[in-house]
């Protein structure tokens, strides 16, 4: 798989876990623990996605592509 292709999944991945989030944001409001950990869990796995996508970002400015 190209980087082109992996960043193009990544991000549509992250697309997926935002949306599952909002599904979750009432819940969530209202302090229900499994919707809690579940936002969590997906704040989580954007957080690591994001930083997967700005280290291929720095390294593609530093390539000069």
């Amino acid at each position: 798989m190209s980087k082109e292709d992996e960043v193009r999944r990544v991000r549509g991945e992250i697309e997926k876990l935002e949306a599952a989030r909002l599904r979750l944001s009432e819940g969530v409001m209202r302090g229900k623990p499994e919707a809690l950990e579940e936002d969590r869990r997906h704040e989580g796995r954007i957080r690591e996605l994001a930083h997967w996508l700005m280290s291929i970002e720095r390294k593609t400015r530093r390539e000069g592509r």
